[in-house]
Order: structure tokens, then sequence, then C-alpha cells
């Protein structure tokens, strides 16, 4: 009997079967009880014979080829990758896709460390263009023939994120977040799938936490310490004090200054606003009315700051002193320009500008002791516009490091041993230059500087001058020395020819207008290295078609220095600009009509660096001061004769000279598609 049961219990799958059917059709529970022991008294074999299924052996698969290949296809779907394997045969040849797309072979130097064989890499590219444009089963079928596939969370989440042509399911997101939590899309992808996410399905994997974005100025600008107190607030309080912000930035930017006085004196702003917050809004009103030449009503606004929060707002003195000085009281003057050459909470260009205007008001007054303490105190920041400025006014010529990165071996074996340093790599091999920067950004910018600085050297020498200034932005943040051959890239110019142009001017501009970015575009819609509006390329280049469907031709270096080449010229050679760099940077960036307004409304009684401050428009304002240093630190660099910088020292207009010239279509801006 004990035997019948052994074997019996080894078959409970068939009394379990029997006893559970009995149940579900509502046999009572003695009647369920007996059929069980009825079947205690049936032979095995007969059970199994009336309902066992004939045993079939498992086939053995053979390990060959084919076994790997169906491995490796299971392999990409456990990667996230969509289980919808192509099942027909997709002839593309990579590279004839990639010329008729005017893609050319990436050149990279040869210090760049190899991850992807030639192949991999032609079918990334390949890969990213097809899914651009939508085009899933091309792309699907490349990506089975991959042979790393070290950059597929990458494709995928261009898929997942595609804005028109893919819909992402809640699925999707969750299996790609298990897997590549770690990468820079997955902050984006987690948002949106807690969006999609059904009821009763798991959360996510949250993605990992990333640390701050580096600065983008980080490489020559003090960062200035910040003070930006507010009241404690409720919500509701909270959302009426960010309205009235608005209100007042709105009021100011339309020159509305009666309007913002008014609403300042506004009962429910004064209960919301904290003092500091205040202060700071008249503060931008006294700067309002300066801009609009109203010295006396700026000067008194300014004051009333001061009053109370003049040691947090290094702004509010800069306004006075400027007010005063146009006023004449260059003893006021004087006092103002101090305290902001002397505030804690002021960055290195604001200093460096207190600085040299303290000392040009020490001058006014007979007090050349003062006049030399202040230039050697603005001195200090060579890279800045008034610290260049005052550098050469002291006779000392800034020293600058054009020394290139060291390419340590070591360094970079340990970085292609990293899987966020393979991915990096790797996305430099296929032209992904931006992905890969926020990568590194992600893997480096609170972590190993050694490493960083090996990426460093690969972007100076495979000539990446955006990322290269991006790279050495991390490493000045970490405490590393600053090089400037990296923070002002300068990518391999040759050749002379018909069309010459000032390389110096022309670097100068493309690293303050997108930072060697061929890709960059602005809000506004400004377009590839020199930020050129369709309507200005319509203009220049004689052709609307740059409003419409050739608006993206914008994007490639070439037509866009081109192009930018023209407009410089146009823009010296006006009646009303003449060469002087000036006022050229002012059209440039505001517009010939803004310049001709201004040039007549400002008053700056002849002096050109109070022309500069007088301009109503603060982007106007740091741009000229930016582009300006940026070119006279490009022509330290290439050693030429600072003619336009001499011109503003001895108190006249820079006017441009050129003095070496090369080809557009010549000028290697490092960069490819």
């Amino acid at each position: 009997m004990l035997n019948l049961l052994a074997k019996v219990r080894s078959r409970g799958l068939v009394i379990t079967k029997v006893i559970s059917k009995s149940v579900l059709r509502g046999k009572e529970f003695f009647g369920g009880l007996l059929l069980g022991l009825m079947v205690l008294f049936i032979h095995p074999q007969d059970v199994l014979a009336s309902t066992a299924s004939p045993y079939k052996p498992e086939k053995q698969k053979p390990i060959n080829a084919e076994a790997k290949q169906h491995d490796r296809k299971e392999l990409l779907r456990n990667l996230g990758l969509p289980g919808r394997k192509p099942k027909y045969e997709i002839n593309i040849n990579l590279d004839s896709f990639l010329k008729d797309r005017n893609l050319k072979p990436l050149m990279r130097s040869k210090f760049v460390p190899t991850i992807l064989s030639p192949k991999d890499i032609s079918k990334y590219r390949v890969i990213f263009l097809l899914q651009k444009e939508g085009d899933w089963r091309t792309a699907d079928k490349i990506i089975y023939s991959l042979e790393d596939t070290i950059l597929l969370g990458h494709v995928l989440a261009q898929r997942y994120l595609h804005p028109t042509k893919y819909r992402t399911s809640y699925k999707e997101f969750k299996i790609w977040l298990d897997k590549y939590y770690d990468h820079p899309e997955a902050v984006r992808i987690y948002r949106l799938a807690i969006k999609r996410r059904p009821k009763n399905w798991k959360m996510p994997k949250a993605p990992a936490a990333f640390s701050r974005e580096y600065k983008k100025r980080a490489t020559i600008v003090r960062r200035s310490k910040e003070y930006a107190r507010t009241k404690k607030l409720s919500k509701t309080g909270r959302i009426e004090m960010r309205r009235l912000e608005r209100r007042l930035r709105f009021f100011l930017r339309k020159g509305w200054t009666l309007a913002y006085k008014k609403l300042l004196s506004d009962k429910r702003l004064l209960k919301l606003f904290h003092p500091y917050q205040l202060d700071a809004a008249r503060a931008r009103l006294a700067a309002g009315y300066f801009a609009a030449g109203r010295d006396n009503w700026a000067l008194n606004w300014a004051e009333k700051a001061i009053d109370r929060s003049g040691q947090y707002l290094p702004e509010a003195h800069w306004v006075a002193g400027l007010a005063a000085w146009r006023l004449g009281n260059y003893r006021k003057s004087l006092t103002s320009f101090e305290a902001v050459s002397e505030s804690k909470y002021v960055s290195s260009w604001l200093l460096s500008a207190g600085a040299f205007w303290a000392a040009r008001s020490a001058m006014k007054i007979g007090k050349p002791e003062l006049y030399t303490k202040y230039l050697r105190s603005a001195a200090n920041f060579p890279r800045t516009f008034y610290g260049i400025l005052a550098s050469y006014l002291l006779g000392v010529i800034p020293e600058f490091d054009w020394s290139s990165p060291d390419y340590n071996k070591k360094s970079m074996r340990v970085l292609a041993n990293q899987p966020g340093g393979r991915r990096a790599i790797s996305l430099i091999q296929v032209g992904q230059d931006k992905l890969a920067e926020r990568v590194l950004k992600i893997l480096f910018s609170d972590s190993n500087p050694e490493l960083a600085g090996a990426m460093l050297a690969i972007a100076d020498r495979a000539e990446m001058p955006s990322l290269a200034m991006r790279l050495s932005s991390m490493l000045v943040a970490s405490g590393k020395k600053l090089l400037d051959s990296t923070t002002y890239p300068a990518p391999g110019v040759i050749g002379t020819g018909s069309q010459k142009i000032d390389r110096e001017l022309m670097l100068a501009i493309i690293r303050q207008e997108s930072e060697f970015n061929p890709g960059a575009k602005s809000p506004r819609g400004a377009r590839g290295l020199m930020q050129l509006m369709p309507g200005t390329a319509s203009f220049v280049g004689r052709d609307r078609r740059f409003r419409g469907s050739r608006r993206d031709r914008l994007f490639d270096p070439e037509t866009n220095l081109e192009l930018g080449h023209r407009y410089i010229k146009i823009l010296l050679n006006e009646k009303y600009i003449r060469g002087n760099l000036f006022k050229m940077m002012v059209a440039w960036n505001a517009g010939p009509g803004n310049l001709i307004k201004w040039n007549k409304s400002v008053n700056y009684g002849k002096d050109p660096l109070l022309f500069i401050e007088s301009i109503p428009s603060k982007e106007t304002r740091i741009f000229v001061e930016r582009v300006m240093t940026n070119y006279w630190i490009y022509r330290a660099r290439f050693g030429k004769p600072q003619y336009s910088l001499e011109s503003v020292l001895s108190g006249g207009w820079p006017v441009y000279k050129s003095t070496k010239t090369i080809k557009v279509k010549d000028m290697k801006v490092g960069f490819v598609n």
C-alpha cells in the first residue's frame, strides 16, 4: 500500500487535476474525497495512460554558429531592443548612404583610442540618421548586424524620444531604464515613463544621481558668491511672488520705468518681497534709468538700494558709479567703483570693470597712487575685457599657457576600460560629440579629473574644440590648471586665396556665439557656428530660400562661415561703422537699426568705453566685451600686433586691420556631421 501511495504521489499532478475538477464542478467535499480514494486503487500506469501525453525526449541543441547567432539575437532583445526582427532582406550600401546625405568620412586623430570597428562606425552613423528620419525597419535590420552593441542604449533613447514618428509604451520605457539608467537620457525618459505608467504597474527604475552641470564659462570667470534671500511663504504666496517678479522683468524689458516704479510701491509686493529682493529690484530700475539717460534718477534709485543692501548688491554700486561719472561727480564714482572691486558677491568680469573704472576716476581727481593700485587689481583677471586692458596699460603682457594637454597612455587605457569612458570614445568615433560630452559630464564632473584630462587630450588632438572647451571647464572647476590652448581653441586654419578673412576675428565671434558647435540653434532661430538668422543669411546670400527650405543649410560649417564672412565685410564697410570694431559688434548682435538709434541717443561724450556701458541692451554689452576679449587673446596666441587694443588704450575707437588672411573653404573647424 505504501509503495502504491509513493507511486501515486509521484504522479501528484494527476490527483490534483482530478480533485480540482471535482471541486470546480460543485461536488460536495465527501464526494471529492471518495473520488480521491478511488484513484488510490487504480494502477498508476492506467492513470498515466489515460491522462498524460506521450513523452518526447528533449533534443539537445548543437553548439554551432547558428546557435551562437540565436544567442546573440536573444542578447539584443535582453538589452532592450524591440522583439521584431525584420523578416526580409535589406540591401544597403553604408558608404553610399552616407555619401548621398553629404556626410564625409570621419577624420579622427590617431590619438583617439579605437573601440568600434570601421564597419560598426559606419553602421551606427547610418542608424542614427535612419532613426532621425523615422525609418525603424531599416534601422532594426542594421542593428541586428552590429558586432558591438555598446551604443544600443543611446540608439534606443533616440528612438523612444523621437518627437513625432514613434510612440513609446510604458513597458519599453521600463525595460530601457532597467538596462540604461546611468545614461544621460535617463532623466527625460524617467519623467515620460512616470506620466505613461498604467495603474497597478511597478514604478520604473530611477535614473542614477547626476551631479550638477558645470558652468559653461567656469574656465575664465571667478564665480561670484551668491546672496539671494527670499521670505518663507506659502505655496500661494510663492506663486504670487513669482508672478510679480515676471511683471517687473516685463516692464523693464519694455522700458516702462513708470509702471515698474508704481509696481514697486504695491502693498502686495512689499508684503511678499524680502528686503534684499526689493533692493535688487530698485537697482534694476536704476539701471533702466541710466540706459534711458536719466542719470540723476539712476543715482537716486541706486543709492536707495545701497542704503540697506549695498554689501550684497555690487550691481547697484556699478550703476551709481556710471551715473556719477556721466554727471561729472568723479569722487562719488570712485567711491562706488571701489565698492564694486572690493565686493565678495561679484564675478571676475564685474570686479575687473569696477577696478578699471576706479582707476579712471582716481586719475580724474588727481590720485595717481590709487590709479596704479586699481589697475593692478583689474590686471589680476587678464581673460576679462577690462583685465586685459589694465595689463597692457601697466606694460605687462599677460602670460597665457598655449601648451597642449598631456597625453598619458596609462590614463587612456583606464579611460577605455571604464563603461562610460568606452561609450564616450565610441560616440566620438561615430560623430556624436555632443552626446559624448553629456556622458563625460555624468562620469567625470564629480569624480576622477585625471580621466577627464585624458579625454581632454583626445579632444584637443582630434580637433573637437567644443568638447575641449567644456572638458577644460570641468577640470578648472575641480582645481586643475587652466590651459588656454583648450579654453581658446584654434582648429587648424591654413591657406590663402581670393576670399580673405581674419581668422582671429572669426574665431572670436564663433567662440562667443556657438562655442564651436556647428549644430547650435538659439531660441530666436539663429543657426550654426556664427549664429546667423535666416533673414540675415537671405540678405547676405541673396537667396530667399534661406528663410525657408534652405535654412538648415546654415548648420553646414562651410556655408555658415562663408555667409558670416560676407556679413562682417558688409558691416565693416557701412558708413556708420567704417571699420569700428565696437560698433560692428553692436550691429552684429543687435542689428544695424539699433546701432544707428543708439549712436544718436546714447550720451557717451565721445568716450568709447562709456559708449559700451551706455548701450541699453545688457546682452549686447556683454557680447561686445566678450568678443573683443576673445579677439585680443587670439591675436596674442598667434603673435599678432594689438592695433585695436592699443587704440582703445589711447582713448580712441578700435579700428579693424587685417594682417593675415585665409580662404573660407580652407578653414577647418574640427567638426564632423
